[in-house]
């Protein structure tokens, strides 16, 4: 029988990522649940006249939070243990979602907004500790394949919410579809247990000594802490280098470098702070530019401002409060069209019936049938069985069909992204070419949206361009962002995007419900306006991206050259090398040009010579020179 001596060489690893997987679908899909059910919840609430702006509350007071918790998320782990940390922010989110469910039974938007903000505490922190105890359990190329895994698998939890929530409103009632959110959190608590129970099992067995056991201090003891400590630096150096620059790893990855506190141990003389964001480098800044508007000290400082800013333009600005109104957009638009004012029944203040059919309307099913002229629209509550059962029995069952034909159309950006991010980042590592994508993806969301406000096309085409773009943008921001800084200051670095993300997703929906009570309560077109200036900003701020890099950076985003490290450099991670545990048995051959090697003396547990080639993303790109 095989001797197991770190965790990754556990068969019960698998069982770790199936368990992290359903940890976090359950996480994906309750954050989903309010734009899955947008039109049921106007119709619950009286259809309020301020729907819209309490409804981008929901986002937003998650969201505000979470502008300042990604510096601290690998904190919590580092101090409190991931194990612990997993059963915390799962159990946060069960609360959050309880409560949300709690508020809506009680038609009460401020319990609502209450359990959105318990829910953000635990929900961005759980992806933290997800990634944490992923790295825990796999290596290597292994890692890869887990993040990537994982990453598509939670997507797909939104996808499961627009399909399933609909559903569970129509056949039993809106509150019950909240309620259900509790039990995938329940979920979600109850893989976290288990996951905690295997990791303390097999950490028992291996006499506490298995690779990467990221643990909290326990007795007090200053030779535990140093070991602990010490334990905890390899976890954090294994996370940063063995993932070799996959971007689906960086982009899973970026839940752990949100922290400064995961980065790499600084020493003394590289002490990490606040401040350090001042030296960040131009290109930094623009991939924070392009973040602010999409996915919502030097000149290299401002290049990086404006990649986060394009970024935002396409994700923050196009993608995810799309997403929240996509559902009511689509009934407007395609789903639940409102017929010519020629339309009418035959009696006009009777309701619809056999003996009373509709005159001069379409026959398509995807348009609202006429009311009775003592209704509108406004007045007809479907949640009611008066309306869904005699008078507008017509009109309500129209509405549902078509709601849940909206919420399963706006879950294709989702699915493309699911099944196309480990190819595209496969694709990113090997071409390159990521500024001139990150240009590409918001160029193709005006045409997508330019399609949804001034034609009748199919929203189908559509909404597979945008899937393809979300996907594109995000297989190339992550890694963008550890290509042109410094290492020791990578977990500022993303916390800094992370944080400037959810600025963008707290204020972006506000902005949209503005648009739309100032259009009369309509999507079509000044909604959709917005979303093409916003992706406009990003294509001008692509192109400057381009510009920079070419000019300035000798092409570091588009090409996939290498630098050579400086010898401080060579020298520190020689350093390294020697105390770092997990290859103090085999000679380390570094690469990090054509004709520039570093071989590091060492022998295997049988004192023959053994040479292997490393190559690392961290350490082949340079954020000060590039030869």
């Amino acid at each position: 029988m095989k001797i197991v001596k770190k965790k990754s060489e556990s068969v019960w690893r698998w069982a770790i990522l199936l368990l992290t997987c359903t940890m976090m679908i359950g996480n994906y899909y309750c954050y989903d649940i309010p734009a899955a059910l947008n039109s049921q919840m106007d119709d619950y609430f009286g259809k309020p006249g301020d729907f819209e702006t309490l409804f981008s509350l929901l986002y937003t007071v998650y969201s505000v939070p979470n502008v300042i918790l990604p510096f601290f998320g690998g904190y919590f782990v580092d101090r409190l243990g991931v194990r612990l940390c997993l059963i915390i922010f799962a159990l946060a989110i069960t609360v959050g979602q309880l409560v949300v469910a709690v508020g809506l039974s009680a038609q009460s938007w401020p319990i609502m907004f209450l359990g959105r903000v318990l829910y953000g505490l635990g929900g961005e922190n759980l992806g933290v500790a997800n990634s944490a105890i992923l790295s825990i359990w796999f290596e290597g190329k292994e890692l890869a394949l887990a993040f990537g895994l994982n990453l598509s698998i939670a997507r797909l939890g939104s996808v499961i919410n627009n399909l399933v929530s609909p559903e569970l409103t129509n056949s039993i009632n809106i509150q019950f579809a909240f309620w259900f959110g509790v039990i995938l959190c329940g979920g979600s608590v109850a893989s976290c247990l288990v996951i905690s129970s295997i990791d303390k099992h097999l950490d028992s067995v291996m006499g506490g000594q298995g690779h990467h056991s990221l643990l909290a201090t326990e007795d007090g003891d200053p030779d535990n802490d140093k070991e602990i400590e010490e334990r905890n630096k390899v976890l954090r150096k294994t996370v940063m280098d063995k993932a070799e620059g996959h971007a689906d790893v960086l982009q899973a990855r970026a839940s752990i470098e949100r922290s400064p506190s995961f980065a790499s141990e600084p020493t003394a003389a590289q002490e990490v702070s606040f401040r350090d964001a001042l030296t960040f480098k131009q290109i930094f800044w623009v991939l924070t530019l392009i973040c602010v508007v999409v996915y919502g000290k030097s000149f290299l400082l401002v290049l990086y401002i404006l990649l986060i800013i394009s970024f935002s333009c396409d994700f923050i600005g196009c993608v995810l409060p799309f997403n929240n109104i996509a559902s009511a957009l689509l009934l407007e638009r395609d789903y639940f069209k409102e017929p010519d004012s020629a339309c009418h029944l035959t009696y006009t203040n009777q309701c619809q019936s056999d003996s009373n059919p509709p005159v001069n309307c379409p026959t398509s099913k995807w348009y609202q049938p006429p009311l009775p002229t003592n209704y509108t629209v406004a007045d007809v509550d479907c949640t009611d069985d008066y309306f869904s059962d005699y008078c507008t029995v017509t009109f309500c069952n129209r509405q549902s069909d078509a709601q849940v034909q909206a919420s399963t159309i706006m879950s294709i950006p989702y699915i493309i992204s699911a099944c196309l991010s480990p190819v595209l980042g496969g694709f990113v590592d090997r071409f390159g070419a990521r500024a001139i994508i990150a240009t590409a993806s918001p160029l193709a969301l005006v045409v997508v949206h330019i399609f949804l406000g001034f034609t009748t096309v199919s929203p189908i085409g559509p909404l597979v361009g945008q899937g393809l773009a979300y996907s594109c943008f995000a297989a190339v921001l992550w890694p963008s962002v550890g290509l042109v800084i410094e290492q020791r200051l990578v977990g500022l670095g993303y916390g800094i995007v992370v944080s400037v993300q959810n600025m963008g997703l707290a204020s972006f929906p506000l902005i949209i419900a503005a648009i739309y009570a100032g259009a009369g309560d309509h999507y079509i077109p000044e909604v959709e306006i917005f979303f093409i200036a916003c992706a406009w900003v990003g294509v001008i701020v692509g192109l400057y991206l381009n510009y920079v890099d070419y000019y300035f950076m000798d092409s570091v985003l588009n090409g996939i050259k290498k630098r050579r490290l400086s010898m401080e450099e060579l020298e520190a991670h020689h350093r390294a090398s020697l105390t770092n545990p997990l290859f103090d048995d085999e000679e380390k051959v570094k690469t990090f040009g054509p004709n520039d090697r570093i071989v590091e003396a060492g022998r295997n547990s049988e004192g023959t010579n053994q040479s292997t080639s490393r190559h690392r993303s961290s350490e082949l790109f340079s954020t000060s020179m590039i030869h």
